[in-house]
């Protein structure tokens, strides 16, 4: 935890081969990791002193695309992953195991399955160990010819949150997929700067903020269809004051045909409650660093003019890993309202 101790994150490379770790630590400049909700995998870049290609005295650690790397801060695993390419300029891009998953593609087949078993046989063909998986009662039925296991993953998650309202994340940890849903609790974030310092609260000490209100992922208008070639209209539903507001922006969602009509309504209002909001983000830069800070959960930030008050869901979040751990996050507030007044119109 960031409360107990100065950061000394710690880079090791494990050849292709297999064999043992080499601390590559001294070799390794500028790291960066980039987490993103709504991606699978965790991104890490970084510069590595590659002067040998002009300076012959100069070592090299050797990276190669397909090489293991892990970061690790006072024994903690922070990443693990695989080395993607490695530039003549030294440029070095890995991801995290979870990165297998959104290029291999499959073939899956499911009929009324509960969604959380769809996602058990999606991972037997992705050849993937299943994880934590929360309770998915969602029934599924559907066919992927040819599409990445990220892909189908989606599909259903998207279908789970027009059911039930939830968020979820997804992730590869330890080798194995988990899927978790959104934490509701904010947690208390810790920097230690020094040994002889006391550890403090991260949002207490923020740098520029930056931001936008944007209408481009909002839909006011939602139409439910049947699956197969006739694609029936099976329902409708609409915000008429967000409609005058914004215009008309619709969306079509296909029902797998195992729902009933309380369903299908209810995936109806879900689907306008989720969807017709403004998109409103704030960029918070030179926080300090705590690597308990990734995608997706609530950070308690102070009252001030920026609109970054109260509780607020981390979208993105880049960690900095140089001499002083720095990161910058992206933030949404969990609790944003509708973007126009009126009643939603809903017909099954």
């Amino acid at each position: 935890m960031g409360s107990m101790y100065v950061d000394d994150h710690r880079f090791w490379r494990y050849p292709r081969g297999g064999g043992a770790g080499k601390d590559i630590t001294q070799w390794v400049g500028a790291p960066e990791s980039r987490d993103e909700l709504e991606a699978l995998s965790v991104e890490l870049t970084f510069t590595a002193l590659r002067n040998h290609l002009y300076d012959p005295y100069m070592p090299w650690p050797g990276l190669e695309p397909g090489d293991k790397l892990k970061v690790v801060n006072h024994g903690a695993e922070i990443f693990a992953g695989v080395v993607l390419s490695v530039g003549l300029d030294g440029s070095v891009t890995a991801n995290d195991m979870g990165w297998y998953l959104t290029k291999s593609q499959i073939i899956l087949q499911v009929s009324n399955a509960a969604a959380e078993d769809a996602i058990r046989q999606m991972c037997a063909k992705a050849g993937i160990p299943v994880g934590r998986l929360p309770s998915l009662p969602t029934r599924i039925s559907e066919i992927w010819t040819g599409d990445t296991p990220e892909a189908i993953l989606q599909d259903i998650l998207s279908i789970c949150a027009a059911e039930t309202g939830k968020q979820y994340k997804r992730r590869v940890r330890g080798g194995a997929l988990e899927v978790t849903e959104l934490p509701e609790v904010p947690l208390a974030a810790y920097h230690k700067p020094a040994d002889n310092l006391a550890a403090f609260d991260i949002t207490l000490a923020k740098g520029t903020v930056s931001g936008s209100d944007s209408m481009t992922d909002l839909y006011n208008s939602v139409v439910l269809t049947s699956g197969g070639r006739e694609a029936a209209v099976l329902g409708r539903g609409d915000n008429r004051a967000s409609r005058d507001q914004y215009g008309l922006l619709q969306m079509v969602e296909r029902l797998s045909g195992d729902e009933n009509s309380a369903q299908a309504r209810q995936r109806i209002r879900t689907l306008l409650d989720q969807h017709d909001r403004l998109t409103i983000e704030r960029q918070v830069d030179e926080l300090w660093g705590a690597d308990e800070v990734e995608s997706g959960v609530l950070l308690r930030f102070q009252a001030n003019q920026f609109g970054v008050t109260g509780d607020q869901r981390v979208v993105s979040v880049t960690h900095r890993y140089g001499p002083t751990h720095l990161m910058s996050v992206t933030v949404q507030d969990p609790n944003q309202g509708r973007a126009a007044g009126g009643e939603d119109s809903v017909e099954v």
